[in-house]
């Protein structure tokens, strides 16, 4: 019986190895901008940067750029006009939901293999 957390693991593994490259980078960086949404901070596209584990500015540049084409999150101007926020958008929550979606259902198989051995 295999453990479920490694079970875990290669489904995610699984998960990335069909999507692109920067798959895992994406998804990470929408999860936080999440967290922070939800607890009402606002993320500021230069706290990103000095976070440092989302790449460096012209990286970032380009994911937050492709992101909000996709509709995965809105950029918009903060209070000072230099200033830019970034919020999950429509696409990004269906992105979240399909993840959850995917981990819910991977814990509920594990569960039943638990169970039947």
């Amino acid at each position: 019986m295999k453990n479920t957390f490694v079970r875990f693991t290669n489904l995610v593994q699984k998960l990335y190895a069909e999507q692109s490259a920067d798959c895992a980078e994406v998804d990470a960086l929408l999860a936080h901008i999440y967290t922070q949404n939800e607890a009402q901070v606002p993320v500021c596209i230069t706290d990103l940067v000095r976070a440092e584990r989302f790449g460096t500015l012209p990286t970032l540049s380009k994911r937050l750029q492709d992101m909000e084409r996709r509709d995965l999150i809105t950029v918009m101007t903060g209070t000072d006009r230099r200033t830019r926020l970034v919020q999950v958008g429509p696409g990004g929550m269906q992105v979240l939901e399909n993840r959850a979606k995917l981990l819910g259902e991977a814990v509920a198989a594990a569960e039943r293999q638990r169970k039947a051995s």
